[in-house]
């Protein structure tokens, strides 16, 4: 230690003598070499230029040529998708055309649905038929399946027994009647003998009725589903051979391809006229107007620019392949306009492009942010800075 503190100071002395005191200064406080800037990573991230764009944007053109006839929007109309923006002179007549079109279209099916129309009909009765037939053979079979039952069946073998035993009841009651008919017709005997005949009779007759009228029932639900059955096969017959009651196959054939010369027709009226009218891709603002009705325009060529200022959004084409790897989708950023210095808005990462680029001879890949703060004074196109936070 105590050498190189000699040398030192042997050094200073040296240059006093030799160069004075400016090469004393220049020894004991050298000349700063420029610091150079802090890196990405010393900041907290990568940083790419970008350019504020909207969420969607389309310049529109025609694809022919021609003199504009009509500009129905003016800049700073919100339009939306559909909707016609500009016309060529040449619209006018397209739209005689595709109404021309459309009234033969009407006109050629109109033929067909008549050609059909009387043998659609008469199908159509006999399927209407054919159901009303069917629903009420279900009915019918509802009925019958309800009364026959085992339950009713049992019944009905009851009542028969009862209406035998009741019957043999009236008829040992009427003989013992026989044997006291000599009596006088006062006879407490002979009377209640007569009354013993008519209870018997009573009971065996409303037995009977019982029996009656349960049987009937179910003989009667029998015979409607029966009738409801043979109903149905006369109206399935019928609509089956109605089915087979088509229009002339030559006139049809004729009326179809009527039908189907109309719609191609009609189609490339409808191309003509889309080919001579500008219409708004998407709901959007009107942003530039270029040309005023009476001007020529050619094809390809910029009428109207259109675009959907509804959200902001930043896109970069300066991340290199080295820093494009170390950020992904959905991650959030720091967006700083040059123009505004001050404000830092937040920002997430919508797409990080798969296809890549080249600029200067370096790749690199497109990044698009979605912007989730705004400011009222940024504008489409103003540069702004991206602060990414490096993937971890």
């Amino acid at each position: 230690m105590k050498s190189k503190t000699g040398l030192i100071f042997g050094m200073i002395v040296l240059l006093v003598l030799t160069g004075g005191c400016t090469a004393v200064q220049s020894v004991l406080s050298p000349t700063p070499t420029p610091a150079p800037p802090p890196s990405v990573e010393s900041r907290g991230g990568i940083i790419a230029e970008a350019r504020i764009v909207p969420r969607d944007d389309a310049m529109l053109f025609f694809n022919t040529g021609g003199t504009l006839a009509e500009v129905l929007v003016s800049e700073g109309e919100q339009v939306q998708a559909g909707q016609v923006l500009a016309r060529l002179s040449e619209s006018a007549q397209a739209q005689a055309t595709l109404a021309q079109a459309k009234a033969e279209l009407l006109a050629a099916q109109q033929a067909l649905d008549t050609l059909n129309k009387k043998a659609a009909l008469t199908a159509e009765q006999a399927r209407v038929a054919m159901l009303e037939a069917e629903r009420e053979a279900v009915q019918a079979w509802q009925a019958f399946d309800r009364l026959d039952t085992r339950a009713t069946r049992d019944r009905i073998d009851d009542l028969r027994e009862q209406v035998a035993d009741l019957q043999q009841e009236l008829q040992d009651r009427e003989e013992t009647l026989g044997r006291y008919t000599n009596l006088a017709a006062d006879n407490p005997t002979r009377k209640r003998a007569e009354d013993d005949v008519e209870q018997a009779r009573l009971r065996y007759n409303d037995a009977s009725r019982e029996l009656g009228l349960l049987t009937n029932e179910v003989e009667l639900a029998r015979a409607r589903w029966d009738l409801a059955n043979q109903r149905l096969e006369d109206a399935r017959r019928t609509y089956e051979a109605r089915q087979e009651l088509k229009p002339d196959p030559d006139e049809l054939a004729l009326a179809q391809a009527r039908v189907e010369a109309a719609q191609a027709a009609v189609a490339a009226a409808e191309e003509a006229l889309r080919r001579l009218e500008l219409r708004a891709p998407f709901d959007g603002t009107v942003v530039e107007v270029r040309y005023s009705p009476g001007e020529s325009v050619a094809p390809a060529q910029t009428v109207l620019v259109l675009a959907d200022l509804s959200e902001w959004y930043a896109e970069t084409t300066d991340l290199s392949e080295k820093d494009v790897v170390r950020i992904r989708s959905d991650e959030e950023a720091e967006i700083t306009p040059d123009a505004l210095p001050e404000v830092h808005l937040r920002a997430k990462i919508e797409r990080i492009a798969d296809y890549p680029q080249t600029r200067g001879g370096d790749v690199v890949y497109r990044v698009r942010l979605r912007l989730l703060e705004s400011d009222p004074r940024l504008r489409w196109g103003m540069t702004v800075d991206v602060r990414f936070a490096e993937e971890r």
